[in-house]
């Protein structure tokens, strides 16, 4: 297991009672470069070290990962004090290329965390204040829905405890090993 991700095992468990450290923010360009962040729910972590999140293929988020693959997470844990900034090129599955993957991550979801791909396309007007109609079936995966991976190409990390804080780069050698590097902060 590389260094960076025992630290984050660590951070992730130091951290479980607080709701708010399975949250990282998502960053993404768009074609002609503009840049968007936004935050969204950290879904697990694999064997080859990719961070799984959801998503909706109507999203920006969909469209910008689809025109430029590569993205970056920045992941702050503030009980720890610690900072994660991982380079990352994403892979995006959707129900036709793994139905089996997909489906698990759709069971895994709340009836209200459904609700969320159930009630229109996003970054679509809403003209009043109404509730928003659920369509469709909870049991069935909608097709728009998908997993994203993001593959991790290095690690910045960063922790502003103690002074001098402490800074670490990780990446991959030529071999795939990954190396780390000891960074003034």
């Amino acid at each position: 297991m590389p260094q960076w991700r025992q630290g984050l095992t660590k951070s992730l468990h130091q951290t479980r009672s607080m709701p708010e450290s399975r949250y990282f923010q998502l960053a993404t360009v768009d074609g002609s470069g503009v840049p968007y962040c936004r935050t969204v729910v950290f879904r697990g972590i694999t064997d080859n070290n990719q961070l799984v999140v959801i998503s909706d293929t109507r999203s920006e988020k969909y469209n910008q990962l689809g025109q430029n693959p590569h993205s970056q997470v920045c992941w702050y844990f503030s009980k720890t004090r610690e900072q994660y900034r991982f380079s990352c090129t994403a892979t995006i599955i959707t129900l036709g290329q793994d139905a089996d993957l997909v489906t698990q991550h759709w069971n895994k979801l709340s009836d209200a965390g459904k609700k969320q791909f159930l009630w229109g396309e996003p970054g679509t007007p809403r003209n009043d204040g109404s509730a928003l109609q659920v369509e469709g079936d909870f049991n069935e995966v909608p097709t728009h829905f998908c997993v994203i991976m993001l593959t991790i190409d290095s690690v910045d990390y960063l922790n502003l405890r103690g002074n001098p804080q402490s800074r670490e780069w990780h990446q991959k050698d030529g071999n795939g090993n990954w190396v780390s590097q000891s960074l003034i902060p």
